[in-house]
C-alpha cells in the first residue's frame, strides 16, 4: 500500500498529457448557486430519464452548476457533494460540448478545486466526437454529455477499490440528475457504450475508466 502522498503522485503521474501535448489554458466556470427554488424532495419526485431533447443550448453556468452538484467541492477542506470511501474521491468527470453557449465544441475534464474545465479534445461545430462508443441517438443529440470515470487504483481499497468507486460513481450520477430537474433540464444515465472508445475519443488517461455516460438537456414537451 503506497503512503498517500506518494499515491497521489502516482495518479497525477498517470494522468499527465504525453510528451508533446499542448497545455490550453483552463476555462473557469461560473460561481455555482448554492439555493435553488426546488426542494429536494420535488426533484426526487419528479426525476425521469429524458431521451429527447429540443434544440435548445446549455449554457455555461448550467454545465458548471451540473458539474458541481456531481463532484463540486462543498467544503473548506476539499469535501465534495458526493461522498467518498475515505475521501479518496477516485472520480474523473468529464463533459462533451455539443452545444454549450459560450464553451467551442470538444471535450474537457472538470477541476473541482478550480471550479474549471481542462480542455481534453477538440471538436467542430456538428461532429459526433463519440460516434464510435454509441449509436444511441439522445448521447448525440444533447447539448452536453457528462462522462462519470474513475481510477480505481486512486481507492487504494484492494478488491473493494472497485466497488466503492462504483458507489461513489452512483452518487454524482445521481446528483447531476437531480440537479438537472432542479435547473427544468433532462437528463438520463447511458450504459449501453464502449468505454475504451469514450476514453480514445476524449483522450483520457490508460487507467481512467469510464463507467457512464449522462447525456442532458432542454427536453421535448
Amino acid at each position: 500500500m503506497l503512503p498517500g502522498l506518494a499515491r497521489r503522485l502516482l495518479v497525477l503521474a498517470l494522468l499527465a498529457p504525453g510528451p508533446g501535448a499542448a497545455a490550453a489554458p483552463a476555462v473557469p466556470l461560473p460561481p455555482p448557486h448554492r439555493e435553488g427554488r426546488l426542494g429536494v424532495e420535488a426533484a426526487l419526485a419528479s426525476r425521469r430519464s429524458v431521451r429527447a431533447f429540443t434544440a435548445e443550448p446549455l449554457t455555461l453556468a448550467e454545465v458548471g452548476q451540473l458539474l458541481w452538484a456531481a463532484q463540486g467541492v462543498t467544503g473548506p477542506e476539499g469535501q465534495r457533494a458526493a461522498p467518498s470511501a475515505r475521501r479518496q474521491y477516485p472520480l474523473e468527470i468529464a463533459v462533451v460540448a455539443q452545444h454549450v453557449d459560450g464553451l467551442p465544441p470538444g471535450a474537457y475534464r472538470y477541476l473541482p478545486a478550480r471550479h474549471a474545465l481542462e480542455p481534453l479534445a477538440s471538436a467542430k461545430q456538428g461532429e459526433r466526437l463519440l460516434a464510435r462508443a454509441t449509436d444511441q441517438e439522445q448521447v448525440h443529440a444533447a447539448p452536453a454529455v457528462f462522462v462519470v470515470a474513475a481510477v480505481y487504483e486512486r481507492m487504494d481499497a484492494g478488491p473493494r477499490a472497485r466497488t466503492w468507486s462504483d458507489w461513489e460513481a452512483g452518487a454524482a450520477t445521481e446528483n447531476l440528475l437531480l440537479q438537472a430537474v432542479a435547473l427544468r433540464l433532462g437528463a438520463v444515465v447511458v450504459g449501453g457504450m464502449e468505454p475504451a472508445a469514450v476514453r480514445k475519443a476524449l483522450h483520457l488517461g490508460e487507467r481512467e475508466q469510464v463507467i457512464v455516460l449522462v447525456p442532458a438537456g432542454h427536453p421535448v414537451p
